[in-house]
């Protein structure tokens, strides 16, 4: 084996860097971002063994120069369209390249001439990706209704992406029938909406391989009630004596807050009582009777009654005799 001959590949491949002749000057493919920069890196480690380094891009089979690095002369021959938007490394043969627009997209290649009068090359794809801007949601509706309402929140932005969603920074778990989303990932459905779906603030994430952008965060309120209907009573007695007070309070869970009716004997309305208390002054025989309170939520048209208090107005206590015991013994 002639060991001379097989020093000048072992030579250049130390020269890239690589340690065998699979090993290439540069990746497949890269990525970059509409605006910003991008460097083509290269498995390079010293030019030292170089005569000359160009870089060209081939777009369409239409091969434009960008850089031809000569190494003897310490000169650099830059085209004049490239000329304030490319950083070249001289150790390692890399080139950056930006702001990139749209028409950077494409093939990029490295032809490397040693002073051996070898030849290497080698080349790249570059894709050019819109940046992401304007992340939102919006939805179908804006006052659901809990388990009347399906609602769809849409997810949009400017540039290249794909979609997430979280939900109070944690990653939304769809199940394909209560929850789904759709085949671009962009609407998300929620049928018959509860109001434990949508705890939030839900947020869009659109995302590429660079970059990813957020939507603000947004907040979905659902209507539900009234239900959980409590009415209580002070005093608490069931009679009651005449000239005395009657305090009654009523609550109930709903969202919005739901306007209150009082009743009287089952359908009678009480005028002008429609506040969570109500108090009753110097009660009468004729304010005996079955009293509750009606909640009533507008946005779900629903309302419930609350449990009956019964109350009875004496109009005097009944009078109990005492006899004097004194002097009454046992045994």
């Amino acid at each position: 084996m002639d060991f001379c001959n097989l020093r000048l590949p072992l030579l250049i491949l130390a020269a890239l860097g690589c340690c065998s002749a699979s090993c290439p000057l540069l990746n497949t493919e890269t990525k970059g971002v509409i605006g910003k920069n991008v460097t083509f890196k290269t498995t390079i480690t010293s030019t030292q063994d170089f005569l000359t380094v160009t870089w060209n891009f081939n777009k369409n089979s239409v091969i434009a120069p960008i850089i031809t690095s000569v190494l003897v002369s310490n000169t650099n021959n830059i085209d004049k369209k490239y000329t304030s938007r490319i950083i070249y490394n001289k150790t390692t043969c890399e080139l950056q390249l930006g702001p990139l627009v749209k028409e950077d997209e494409g093939e990029y290649n490295l032809n490397i001439v040693t002073n051996k009068g070898e030849s290497l090359s080698g080349q790249i794809d570059l894709e050019v990706l819109e940046p992401i801007t304007d992340v939102k949601i919006s939805s179908n509706l804006p006052e659901p209704v809990e388990f009347n309402s399906t609602v769809v929140l849409s997810c949009s932005a400017k540039g290249s992406f794909t979609y997430k969603w979280l939900n109070d920074s944690v990653l939304l778990v769809v199940d394909g029938t209560h929850i789904k989303l759709n085949a671009a990932g962009n609407e998300l459905t929620i049928a018959e909406v509860r109001r434990t779906d949508l705890r939030g603030p839900i947020i869009c994430i659109a995302e590429n391989a660079l970059e990813s952008g957020k939507s603000p965060p947004f907040n979905l309120t659902v209507s539900y009630g009234p239900e959980k209907v409590i009415m209580t009573q002070t005093p608490t007695d069931s009679f009651l004596k005449k000239g005395s007070n009657l305090t009654l309070a009523c609550s109930a869970q709903s969202d919005p807050p739901a306007q209150l009716q009082w009743m009287f004997n089952g359908g009678e309305a009480m005028p002008q009582k429609t506040t969570a208390n109500i108090t009753l002054t110097s009660i009468e025989e004729k304010h005996s009777g079955n009293y509750s309170c009606v909640p009533y939520n507008a946005k779900t048209n629903r309302y419930v009654s609350s449990q009956v208090a019964v109350v009875s107005v004496m109009g005097t206590w009944p009078k109990f005799q005492t006899q004097n015991f004194t002097n009454f013994c046992l045994g």
